[in-house]
């Protein structure tokens, strides 16, 4: 090929393109995101009984924690 004009050099070369496209999902959390979970963390994909929920982490507290208290309020006692 003729780098000034683009052009195949030999009388009967040719140049062909083609395009391919296939689908790929696109992950809402990488890798990454499950290695760096701390305890008592899930990545969780629920369902409500009639649709299913997108995937988030999930904040778990053990049973034997106080039920009254929120995850964020044991974890910064240092409970978790």
């Amino acid at each position: 090929m003729s780098y000034l004009t683009g052009k195949p050099l030999a009388d009967k070369a040719h140049i062909a393109t083609s395009k391919t496209y296939s689908q790929q999902r696109e992950y809402r959390f990488d890798r990454k995101a499950f290695t760096e979970l701390s305890n008592a963390q899930s990545i969780t994909l629920a369902y409500d009984g009639l649709d299913p929920l997108p995937p988030m982490i999930c904040y778990l507290k053990p049973s034997f924690n106080d039920v009254n208290q929120s995850y964020f309020e044991q974890l910064a006692e240092g409970r978790l």
